[in-house]
């Protein structure tokens, strides 16, 4: 279906923006389901039902466990938490940058219940975290494994004595069946994040399957095919993306197809039925860079994050009579808003005190609030919710690149609205072309590369290419 207006595919832009959006669940599934079939079909051809039906297995309920046992266990363990609490507040986050966003200090002074100290909640909080990554490890690493292998063997013993019994031994037709900051920090990390939730449960899973490896030459398949397969899961897709990026624009970032579409749309606003010189647009888009009044510069008031001296925060009531001009007053309070109150208080950065006074579209509080609420979930303005302020203002940096590209591509034409449509539908597609490159190399080598590896390893070290789960290698040797 055609937008008549925008000229997009309405149903692609649709895929391409869900499939491609910030810590998105879909792609995961899809790269799953990929890998499940693939690593079955290569186990089917060398090892035939036996090792398929294995495999399969495995692969199957590790991806359910990996895509959703640690966030549906953190789910039951905050019905625990509540009740050991005793509040009804248990959706906090722990992770903090000490001086913007600071959500368990909310909570503590705002729902936790006043015999638990502060260290004693936080406590409470990782011991579910890590209760849940331990429980999903424990079920995948050490009950999957050695319950397919039980599994294995009866079906191999129910097929010898059917073959001894009832069937000559060439004619099987056999179907079977398909510090307490660092606590804090990575108790954040496991909790609010894909990748750390997934790549907290691979240890674990890797270091099962390898204990219950029924030889060595199965161990070092597993650990082939387990510890190989995390950078294809974990980074590969974005490496991929971002050489991509580097080649099309010289920027390794490109603006995710969500904030762009808002974006987009800001600017036709912005634009209306005027055409500019691209120089016109530029400045009006991203203005011009600001140095902050002697005052304001000169305010004891700002504080420092600890590893992040960049990040620079005030309360908004200490620049009160501090900046007489209105409208950048009203800009002010509106860049406030863009983070939730600390302990009550409104704060501002130095960046956002910047930005106010650059009074560019970039800039406009009502974009930004549009993009992050977007980028987030509507997270970065929940008080009890951490959200990286670099990760926001990373994005809005892939937002000014985005217009410093369009300018570029029309140095000596005018900017209007079909040039603004036309470039964010270009922005889409090659978007949706990065995204399919990054997503089939890493779905090419975790469904077939690293399996076809791990066998050939096999074969070398062994001469055999066999299913080290039920061939026996040590009677090889002897004969």
């Amino acid at each position: 279906m055609i937008n008549p207006i925008t000229g997009r595919n309405i149903t692609l832009a649709k895929t391409i923006t869900k499939m491609t959006k910030a810590d998105a669940l879909a792609p995961i599934v899809a790269l799953e389901t990929v890998v499940v079939a693939g690593r079955t079909y290569q186990a089917y051809k060398r090892g035939k039902w036996d090792e398929a039906r294995e495999r399969f297995i495995e692969e199957s309920l590790g991806s359910i466990v990996w895509l959703c046992g640690v966030k549906s266990l953190n789910k039951l363990g905050d019905k625990v938490v509540g009740k050991i609490l005793k509040s009804g507040g248990t959706n906090f986050d722990v992770g903090t940058d000490k001086i913007l966003r600071t959500p368990f200090e909310n909570f503590m002074k705002k729902q936790a219940p006043r015999n638990f100290s502060p260290n004693q909640v936080a406590l409470i909080k990782g011991a579910k975290v890590m209760t849940s990554i331990i429980l999903a490890n424990l079920f995948i690493g050490f009950i999957v494994p050695p319950l397919n292998q039980a599994l294995t063997r009866k079906v191999r013993k129910e097929r010898k004595a059917e073959d001894t019994n009832t069937k000559p031994a060439n004619n099987v037709n056999f179907k079977g069946a398909p510090g307490m900051g660092s606590i804090n920090k990575f108790t954040n990390w496991i909790e609010n994040t894909n990748t750390g939730q997934l790549l907290s449960s691979d240890a674990g899973i890797a270091g099962g399957r390898m204990y219950n490896a029924r030889s060595k030459e199965e161990r070092r398949e597993i650990a082939i095919r387990d510890i190989g397969s995390i950078y294809f899961y974990m980074w590969a897709q974005g490496h991929v993306r971002k050489g991509l990026n580097l080649i099309e624009t010289g920027n390794s970032a490109r603006l995710n197809p969500n904030a762009a579409e808002t974006l987009n749309k800001h600017l036709v606003e912005f634009i209306g039925d005027r055409e500019m010189s691209s120089e016109e647009f530029k400045k009006a888009i991203l203005g011009e860079k600001v140095q902050l009044p002697d005052n304001l510069e000169k305010l004891t008031g700002w504080e420092k994050a600890p590893k992040n001296k960049s990040l620079e925060v005030i309360r908004l009531k200490e620049l009160e009579g501090e900046i007489k001009d209105k409208a950048i007053w009203e800009r002010v309070k509106d860049m406030s808003k863009l983070q939730p109150e600390r302990l009550g208080e409104a704060v501002i950065t130095k960046q956002q005190l910047q930005d106010a006074f650059n009074n560019a579209e970039i800039n406009n509080p009502k974009l930004l609030n549009k993009v992050f609420d977007d980028f987030t979930g509507g997270d970065y303005k929940n008080e009890f919710k951490y959200v990286s302020n670099k990760k926001l203002y990373n994005l809005k940096a892939e937002m000014e690149h985005y217009v410093e590209r369009l300018c570029k591509s029309k140095k000596n034409e005018k900017i209007n609205k079909a040039v603004l449509q036309k470039f964010e539908r270009k922005n889409l597609i090659l978007s949706g072309i990065n995204f399919a490159a990054g997503f089939a190399v890493a779905a090419a080598f975790l469904s077939t590369y690293i399996p076809k590896f791990q066998y050939w390893f096999t074969k070398k070290t062994t001469g055999v290419d066999a299913f080290p789960g039920v061939y026996d290698f040590e009677k090889k040797k002897e004969a």
